[in-house]
């Protein structure tokens, strides 16, 4: 999708240039591809964007690798039964699908870590420390924290390995055009729970599929699977450059069988609402 803030004063540093993928937050899948495939239509303002169809031939369902490697994270026991569940519907559907080990995606997690928050510091924290509020700015420095940031000699070097990365992913996507990941490696958590180091620090270390993969810029999709500990919990469908349609046609795979999350949760706030005293 392109990428234009007209508002913005100043462009965006070269890392947030390359990293850019935008997506929409829908309630169900089939919204999701509809708003895609209006906002990926072409706009000269952004001098990246590469135009480019939203549909193509249909050429058989394309082969899925499956990882569930928590880089030392602790996983929870029913995220990993959740994606379980997901490669098995896939694969009931057809899907060829096969447990694999990607490019280490701690590398790229770590690597947003060092390199993006350097970018961020000299264009974003300007605009923060001038207009955000006191939270906003202790995030950031928390963010800042988390590993030792790169210096503009380490920027220069840091961008070239991430074009290594790409190509190792690449590669990886022209074997298994979808890749089926966590997202979130632990149940989902309160509103202001990085409002503390210790929660941003275990929020950063729970969603390294998440962020790693923003940082080499690949598209990517969620789609729910089950609550877990009373919270919405999926998993993540990685996709090749300009196939999102492949990303949402599984998407739409594992939601036609699991049902669509925000329906279970309005059914169970109605069923809370019935059970409370008059």
């Amino acid at each position: 999708m392109p990428a234009f803030l007209p508002s913005a004063k100043t462009e965006r540093g070269m890392l947030a240039q390359l990293m850019s993928v935008q997506g929409v937050i829908c309630r169900e899948v089939k919204d999701v591809r509809l708003t895609t495939e209006v906002l990926v239509e072409h706009d000269p303002r952004d001098p990246w964007h590469v135009p480019m169809p939203f549909n193509y031939e249909n050429t058989g369902l394309p082969k899925v690798g499956f990882c569930k490697n928590a880089h030392n994270y602790p996983i929870h026991k029913d995220i990993v039964a959740n994606l379980d569940r997901a490669a098995s519907i896939l694969e009931s559907a057809g899907y060829q699908v096969k447990e694999i080990e990607t490019p280490p995606i701690i590398e790229a997690a770590n690597a947003w870590l060092q390199v993006t928050n350097f970018e961020m510091k000299q264009t974003l924290e300007p605009v923060f420390a001038e207009h955000g509020s006191e939270i906003i700015k202790q995030v950031f420095n928390d963010y800042y924290k988390l590993e030792d940031m790169v210096d503009a000699e380490g920027y220069l070097f840091g961008i070239a390995a991430r074009t290594r990365m790409v190509r190792e992913w690449n590669l990886l996507l022209a074997e298994y055009p979808l890749v089926l990941t966590p997202y979130l490696m632990r149940p989902s958590y309160p509103y202001n729970y990085d409002e503390t180091f210790e929660g941003v620090k275990d929020i950063f270390g729970a969603s390294i599929y998440s962020y790693g993969v923003n940082y080499i810029g690949m598209p990517a999709g969620f789609v729910p699977v089950d609550l877990v500990e009373d919270m919405p919990s999926g998993a993540q469908l990685i996709g090749q450059k300009w196939r999102e349609d492949l990303i949402l046609d599984a998407m739409e795979v594992i939601e036609n069988a699991t049902g669509i999350m925000t329906q279970k949760l309005w059914k169970r706030e109605l069923n809370l609402d019935d059970s409370a005293p008059n």
